[in-house]
C-alpha cells in the first residue's frame, strides 16, 4: 500500500473513534500517525522492507501497535480493525463530516437524536423543523446548515487537484515503466489546473494497442474496469476516481491534446472560428472543407501550436482555456507572454515550524527552502488565539524572533525573515499588540474563527485588520476549505479595493483544500490593482512542494511574474514590505 492509502485509513479511524467518543489520546495518535506518514519522503513499505518493525517505530508518532497495523496493511492491503469499525456505520455516513459546521460531536448528536444517516436526512431535518429541537440549533444555524449542504452536494464526485495530480503522476509512472507507450500526456481539467477535477484523462501514443490496453487495466491501483475498447479504456481507481486512457495516433496528437484538454466552452468557440474560415476542427485535426469533392483536406494535426495557427491564433496556455477572453486575445496576437512560472518563485513567505503547529524545526524548514533553490523564507507561526496550535503570545514571539535572528546571522546562502500569522479578532483588531508586531520583518493576518458573520460585518472586520500599519499580507482571504467549509460572506470588491489602498498583498494559499484566493477572485483583484503572494502555508517541509498548485491558480487568474511579490529579489522584497 502507498503512504497515501495508509494515511487515509488512519485518518478515517480517528474520525470513527471521535464519533464513538473514544479516548482523545488514541484519536490524536491515529491523526498524528496519518499526517506523519503522508509527509514521509519515501514509501513506508520500503522503510519496512529495509529496517523492519524497528524502522517503522523510528518514525515520529509510530509505536509498536501502529507499526503492527502498518505491517498488516503492507502485507494484506487492508486493516481488519478499520474494516470492523466501518461496519458500525452506513455507507457514506462518515462523508457527512465534510459538511461545514458538522463535526464528530454534532454528527453523533444528529444520529443519536434524529436518526440521521445521510445528507438527505439532514436536509429533511432542517426543513421539517426537527433540527431546531436540538440544543444549540436555531433558525440561523438551520439556514447556515442548508447552505453548507448545498455546497457539499456541489463538491460530491469531485477530487481536489492536488490529489488528482498525485494519482495521475503515479499512474503515468506505472505506464512509463513499460515499453508500450511512446508518449503520455495529461488532459482535461487536470491539465487546465482546475481546483477540483471530475476524472483523470491521459492521452497516449502507442504502436502496441492491445498490449498497451491490457497493461493499463492491470494497474495495481485499479479497483474496477469500466470499459475496455481499442482506443479508450476506463478504470475506477481504489480512491473511487475514474481514469481514462485514450490512444491517439502520433500524427494527430496535437489535435487530440487540444480537444481533450478542453474546456468545452473553449472548444465550442474554436469550432465556430473554424467554421467561419471554411474549416472544421476536431480531435483528429483541422480540415479544409472541400465542397466540390466532399472530402476534407487535412491542414494541421501534429502539434497544438499548429492547430491554433491554422485558426489564425496564437497558442493558448492550457490554464487559460475557459472561454473567458483568451480566444479573442489569441486572434489578436495578444496572449500574455509573462504568466508566472514555478521557476519565478524565489521564496515562501508563509511557513510554520515546531514553534506552533508545524512538524519541522526552524532549521529543517530553512534547509528545505535552500534545497529548493529559494533565496529567502519567512517563518510565520501562529499567534496566541490559536491555542490548539500552540500559538505565541507577545513574550514568546519576541523570544522566537531573537532565536530566528541568531540563526539568520549565520546564514549567507538564504535570507530568513521573522514573521507571524496573526489572528483577526471578531472586531477586526489583531490578537497581538503593535509593540510586538513592529519587531517583525513580515506580518500575515488571517481569520480562523467566526466564519459565519453576515457579509457587511465580516467585510468590515477584515478591512479594519488591514488598517493596521504592520500588516503586509492577508492570508487565505475567503476562509474556505473546498471539501468542507463554504467561503465567508465577504464583499470582495470592497475588500480588494481596501487592500490596494492599504498596500496589503493578497495571498494565494496553495494548500490543496484551500486554493484561496481562487482563480476568479484573484483575476478580479488584479483588475482592481491588487498584488499577490503565492504561499504554501506549509506545516511540514514536504508541503513546500504544493507551490506548483498556487502557480496553476495564478496562471488561471492571468497573473504575471510582476503581479507576485515573492518573485522579487530579496532587496526588492524588503523594500516592498517596508512601504506599508
Amino acid at each position: 500500500m502507498k503512504n497515501r492509502e495508509i494515511s487515509e485509513i488512519f485518518s478515517e479511524i480517528a474520525d470513527i473513534l471521535e464519533l464513538k467518543g473514544d479516548n482523545a489520546f488514541r484519536i490524536r495518535a491515529y491523526r498524528t500517525a496519518g499526517q506523519n506518514i503522508i509527509n514521509l519522503d519515501r514509501q513506508i513499505s520500503d522503510i519496512y522492507k529495509e529496517k523492519g518493525m524497528e524502522g517503522l517505530c523510528d518514525i515520529h508518532g509510530i509505536g509498536k501497535d501502529l507499526a503492527e497495523k502498518i505491517v498488516e496493511m503492507i502485507q494484506t492491503g487492508v486493516l481488519k480493525h478499520h474494516q470492523e469499525l466501518l461496519k458500525e456505520f452506513s455507507p457514506g455516513f462518515l462523508g457527512l463530516l465534510n459538511i461545514s459546521g458538522i463535526g464528530p460531536k454534532k454528527l453523533k448528536q444528529l444520529r443519536d437524536e434524529l436518526n440521521v444517516n445521510t445528507v438527505d436526512d439532514i436536509e429533511k431535518a432542517c426543513k421539517n423543523g426537527s433540527l431546531e429541537t436540538l440544543d444549540g440549533m436555531g433558525e440561523k444555524s438551520r439556514d447556515k446548515l442548508l447552505e453548507a449542504i448545498q455546497y457539499y452536494k456541489q463538491q460530491l464526485g469531485k477530487t481536489l487537484l492536488v490529489k488528482g495530480e498525485k494519482l495521475a503522476d503515479e499512474l503515468i509512472a506505472y505506464l512509463s515503466e513499460s515499453y508500450y507507450f511512446e508518449k503520455l500526456e495529461k488532459a482535461g481539467s487536470l491539465r487546465r489546473g482546475q481546483e477540483t477535477i471530475g476524472d483523470i484523462d491521459i492521452l497516449a501514443v502507442t504502436s502496441n494497442v492491445e498490449e498497451a490496453v491490457d497493461y493499463f487495466t492491470r494497474y495495481r491501483g485499479a479497483q474496477q474496469i469500466l470499459s475496455k475498447g481499442r482506443l479508450m479504456v476506463s478504470i475506477i481507481l481504489k480512491e473511487g476516481i475514474q481514469a481514462d486512457l485514450r490512444l491517439i495516433e502520433k500524427s494527430s496528437f496535437g489535435a487530440g491534446l487540444v480537444y481533450f484538454t478542453g474546456s468545452k466552452s473553449h472548444n465550442i468557440k474554436l469550432r465556430k472560428i473554424a467554421k467561419n474560415k471554411g474549416l472544421k476542427v476536431n480531435e483528429y485535426g483541422v480540415f479544409k472543407v472541400n465542397d466540390v469533392t466532399g472530402e476534407d483536406e487535412l491542414v494541421s494535426s501534429k502539434k497544438e501550436e499548429d492547430i491554433y495557427a491554422s485558426l489564425g491564433m496564437e497558442w493558448i496556455p492550457p490554464e487559460l482555456r475557459e472561454d473567458t477572453g483568451e480566444i479573442e486575445l489569441a486572434l489578436a496576437g495578444k496572449i500574455p507572454k509573462d504568466l508566472v512560472e514555478l521557476e519565478d518563485i524565489k521564496g515562501d513567505l508563509h511557513i510554520h515550524s515546531t514553534a506552533s503547529d508545524g512538524r519541522n524545526s526552524i532549521e529543517e524548514n530553512i534547509e528545505s527552502a535552500v534545497a529548493r533553490g529559494y533565496k529567502y523564507i519567512a517563518l510565520t507561526d501562529h499567534s496566541k488565539l490559536i491555542k490548539i496550535a500552540h500559538g505565541m503570545d507577545e513574550t514568546r514571539l519576541l523570544e522566537h524572533v531573537g532565536y530566528i535572528r541568531k540563526i539568520a546571522a549565520k546564514r549567507k546562502d538564504i535570507k530568513i525573515l521573522a514573521g507571524i500569522e496573526v489572528d483577526i479578532l471578531t472586531d477586526g483588531t489583531l490578537d497581538l499588540a503593535d509593540y510586538a508586531l513592529k519587531e517583525l520583518d513580515i506580518v500575515i493576518a488571517s481569520v480562523h474563527s467566526k466564519f459565519l458573520l453576515e457579509e457587511n460585518i465580516q467585510t468590515e472586520r477584515i478591512m479594519r485588520a488591514l488598517d493596521n500599519p504592520y500588516v503586509n499580507i492577508l492570508a487565505h482571504p475567503s476562509g474556505r476549505i473546498i471539501t468542507s467549509r463554504t467561503p465567508m460572506q465577504i464583499d470582495f470588491e470592497r475588500l480588494f479595493k481596501h487592500a490596494v489602498a492599504r498596500g496589503v498583498y493578497l495571498e494565494i494559499n496553495t494548500h490543496g483544500e484551500r486554493v484561496d484566493l481562487n482563480d476568479k477572485n484573484a483575476r478580479r483583484a488584479k483588475e482592481l490593482g491588487a498584488k499577490f503572494v503565492i504561499n504554501t502555508d506549509a506545516h511540514d517541509t514536504g508541503q513546500m512542494d504544493l507551490m506548483k498548485f498556487g502557480i496553476k491558480t495564478a496562471r488561471r487568474a492571468w497573473l504575471s511574474k510582476d503581479d507576485i511579490i515573492n518573485t522579487k529579489t530579496i532587496n526588492e522584497l524588503l523594500r516592498i514590505l517596508k512601504r506599508k
